[in-house]
């Protein structure tokens, strides 16, 4: 790998109504694991006394470079000018978004013995929208019933709960069903290369030490077994009691319960940890920093000298002062999968900050990139 980091060159574009728009100086694109919508903002220029050439309701799609990573609809284009400059403020989202506000609606609002996958095409085919699977989903759900007045995102996310599994969305709009981490990104996040700067950011304030999670099942043996059923999950790093009871909707079953248990775990204690990083370019050899995938991490002021963290969203972003950068949160990979609870950062003792020989760049060092 190169010593000095040279970025691909930066172009965003919007396809909108047949044509072709770029050319900023400035933009956001952003995308998350946890958001089932990508969103864009960008400035497009407006000739004084022409129609303007965006409009709201527009289908959309944003490319980074030439992939694209958001494909919807322009929510806003709002006026603006001053004495040197005159145009359109355009925003949108993904597709997928509408399932965030809109209502679960599916003739008898209930499902039984039905694979996640036949839900979740049910409640977001009226949109459109198509669902892909990149994972192994389990058996079927035994009974499955919507909540008066909850969304369809909520609905899909309650569901997905049950197995253990994400929903979120594709760079081509799909829904995704998945488990994250499941491919390696080829690009490296490595102090004093591609770095701009680091954040850790996370806490402890929404971690407990045991989760109960009771419910209800039809298939159990007795009255009293059917009514009573729960399951536990431990978070060993927890040392004093703090005890969290979570209710399951629904008739489910101890192994749903258990998947459940762990997944709240797994979420809690992923989002007590994590780092925000900015990084130079909006690729990666072509490739759009994406959201996901594993990612191989080296740095030592942040205690990771080698490993593979997961990248939980992508915010690319340009402005006069600091250029093409995208800001990245990673978060440890077993947050979100089944692997074994392991990762640890490796804090090292920096000893006299004003000793430079072990760590002669620093720790607030900004990359060099061409």
């Amino acid at each position: 790998m190169a010593d000095r980091y040279v970025r691909d060159p930066a172009r965003v574009q919007l396809l909108v109504g047949g044509r072709r728009f770029d050319g900023w100086t400035s933009c956001e694109v952003g995308r998350s694991l946890e958001a089932i919508a990508g969103t864009f903002s960008v400035p497009v220029s407006l000739v004084p006394g022409q129609p303007r050439p965006i409009s709201r309701g527009q289908q959309v799609q944003v490319l980074l470079g030439d992939k694209p990573v958001v494909n919807g609809y322009v929510l806003a284009a709002q006026v603006f000018y001053s004495r040197n400059d005159c145009g359109l403020m355009v925003s949108g989202r993904d597709r997928a978004g509408d399932l965030v506000r809109c209502s679960a609606i599916h003739r008898g609002g209930q499902w039984r013995r039905a694979g996640l996958e036949r839900i979740a095409t049910d409640l977001v085919a009226p949109f459109g929208l198509a669902v892909r699977v990149e994972t192994d989903l389990g058996d079927p759900i035994q009974d499955f019933k919507l909540q008066h007045g909850e969304t369809v995102v909520e609905a899909l996310a309650r569901a997905a709960r049950l197995r253990g599994v994400l929903v979120t969305r594709s760079d081509e709009g799909q829904v995704l069903l998945t488990r994250a981490g499941n491919k390696l990104f080829p690009g490296v996040i490595r102090r004093g290369w591609n770095v701009v700067d680091l954040r850790e950011i996370g806490s402890d304030e929404d971690r407990h030490s045991e989760y109960i999670v009771y419910g209800q099942s039809i298939t159990a043996d007795s009255f009293e077994a059917a009514r009573g059923l729960k399951a536990r999950a431990l978070d060993p790093e927890m040392g004093r009691y703090l005890p969290l009871l979570v209710n399951a909707q629904g008739n489910v079953t101890a192994t749903e319960l258990r998947d459940l248990a762990e997944h709240t775990l797994r979420v809690r204690r992923g989002h007590s940890m994590g780092f925000r990083y900015r990084v130079e370019g909006w690729t990666f050899q072509g490739e759009p920093w994406p959201v996901g995938q594993r990612v191989l991490i080296e740095d030592d002021v942040a205690g990771i000298p080698g490993e593979e963290w997961l990248i939980t969203s992508a915010r690319a972003t340009l402005d006069v002062r600091e250029g093409d950068v995208t800001e990245l949160v990673v978060r440890p990979v077993e947050s979100y999968d089944s692997r074994p609870l392991r990762t640890r950062v490796k804090r090292k003792n920096w000893g006299n900050r004003g000793n430079r020989t072990n760590h002669p760049r620093g720790p607030t060092d900004r990359a060099t990139g061409g």
